[in-house]
């Protein structure tokens, strides 16, 4: 990802502003590739092959009036990079494999990356010297020849100032009753703290970094909004108390599966473990301990399963005495706590996901988050001034997300996002679940914990009222900053 910092002005807002529009493009781009979304790579980098041309060009229209002695240079360069720019787009639209798709889309990416950094950086920083001044006297604009005979327009650093200022008065002199809406989302989001170390044994690192990897999970998944009013508690998996009690169940029924393997107690005769921390520990697994790893977890689940049985021709489902004291051991505290269905073997499935040892999920879960977190914005609750999201980008992304994570997590990502982002409402829950499914018991195979959601809403019919009356509320308040806006904006049109 690559961000704007003060080092890359250039000292024209106009271009300025089209580096970090070009930076937004290109990290947008790379997010899109992450995910292997090719129709939104491909929209993406035609956006931004549009703009990239048409900041050329208004950059080598500042070069010429400030009369820049390596402009022809300069324009070489660029047409350098969009002749490379059209191959690869080319190339990309040719493709017809994913690799193939992947390949290009990724040179693409890096070609515009790398010039954003190194030609702004370098070339760019040539003719940053020549940019007048912002202070510039009345006089000295005055002296610009004008070929044309006219009054002396308005030059485009000129406009540019006066625009921002203008946006800039809105932002902080709107009614009280307004302010809010131009303000970005606030919520918590809990962080995975630091590694515990000096362990011990052998033993107790192994199970504190098989707790770490699921604890990384848990800890993404606990991230919420204390302003939303929310009558029904979270689902488990977004519960600190869960964690905590799941992290003593992984101690006392799957642990020990895994620590049978002889293979994972030899590993502590290869390093120094006593300096490790539950981390680190994992620099040391090689594949083959993986898998034994995942064996052992797998197999502690596995031995924890409700078995199949008949009885007078009926099926029943027999519990074991383990997973009895597994259900004890997870209950909530209280009813309000978190939400967990009485466990059974969906559940142990659901469990079994959270530990993967060749991956460490944080890193992917907290980048499909920001894809969330923008897309909610710029589609749900825009900013007045920012890029405006297609209907329905979201929920495509939330969709995407099936062939990014394990099945169950996208189930806890939708619901992630009604605990955080406001106008995610249960309607929008409602509305979702129909692109897995034809009813409800087809969707139930893909989202069973949001059908479970949803089924204890529709119990509640105060629920959809107190939604309904906030999206009255806030389409009102939106309507009635729009037209604010726009009487504000005819007022600085007449004094200008």
């Amino acid at each position: 990802m690559i961000l704007w910092r003060d080092a890359m002005s250039v000292g024209a807002p106009a271009l300025d502003a089209d580096h970090k529009r070009l930076i937004d493009l290109v990290n947008l781009t790379e997010q899109w590739i992450e995910q292997e979304n090719w129709q939104q790579v491909g929209s993406i980098t035609g956006e931004l092959l549009a703009y990239v041309k048409d900041h050329f060009s208004r950059e080598e229209a500042v070069q010429a009036a400030i009369k820049f002695p390596e402009a022809e240079a300069h324009k070489k360069l660029h047409e350098a990079l969009a002749l490379k720019a059209r191959v690869l787009s080319d190339k990309f639209k040719a493709a017809t494999t994913q690799d193939e798709l992947k390949s290009c889309a990724v040179v693409m990416a890096k070609v515009l990356g790398d010039w954003l950094v190194t030609h702004n950086l370098k070339e760019d920083m040539r003719y940053k010297p020549f940019i007048p001044k912002k202070a510039q006297p009345p006089a000295a604009a005055a002296a610009v020849e004008i070929k044309t005979g006219a009054p002396p327009a308005e030059s485009e650093d000129e406009r540019k100032a006066r625009w921002e200022k203008r946006h800039r008065d809105i932002e902080y002199n709107l009614p009280p009753n307004l302010a809010h809406l131009l303000k970005h989302i606030e919520y918590e989001i809990p962080k995975l703290p630091y590694p515990e170390r000096r362990f011990e044994s052998f033993e107790k690192l192994c199970e504190g970094a098989i707790c770490r990897r699921v604890d990384s999970v848990l800890v993404f998944f606990q991230r919420h909004n204390p302003s939303l009013k929310l009558e029904l508690p979270p689902f488990f998996l977004a519960s600190p108390e869960f964690a905590d009690k799941f992290r003593q169940a992984i101690g006392k029924f799957i642990f020990p599966a895994i620590w049978e393997s002889r293979q994972i107690r030899m590993l502590s005769t290869s390093f120094e473990w006593a300096e490790e921390d539950a981390d680190s520990f994992w620099e040391h697994v090689t594949k083959p301990l993986q898998d034994c790893i995942l064996l052992g977890w797998n197999q502690g689940w596995d031995d924890l399963k409700l078995i199949e049985t008949r009885k007078d021709g009926a099926k029943v489902m027999q519990v074991k005495d383990n997973t009895k004291a597994l259900r004890e051991m997870l209950l909530p505290s209280s009813p309000t706590a978190y939400d967990l269905p009485r466990i059974g073997n969906r559940e142990i499935e659901t469990f079994r996901s959270l530990l993967d040892p060749a991956n460490n999920w944080w890193e992917r879960l907290n980048m499909a988050w920001k894809s969330c977190h923008d897309l909610y914005e710029q589609e749900k609750d825009p900013r007045v001034f920012q890029q405006k999201a297609r209907d329905g980008a979201l929920r495509d992304n939330l969709l995407n997300a099936f062939q990014r994570f394990p099945n169950e997590w996208v189930d806890f990502l939708v619901l992630a996002c009604h605990r955080v982002f406001p106008r995610v409402s249960t309607l929008f829950l409602e509305s979702f679940i129909t692109n897995v499914g034809t009813n409800d018991a087809m969707r139930e195979a893909y989202l069973p914990y949001t059908m479970r959601y949803l089924r204890q809403v529709r119990e509640m019919p105060e629920i959809r009222a107190r939604e309904r009356a906030e999206e009255a509320e806030w389409d009102a308040r939106v309507k009635e900053l729009r037209d604010f806006i726009a009487g504000r904006e005819k007022e600085e049109e007449k004094k200008t």
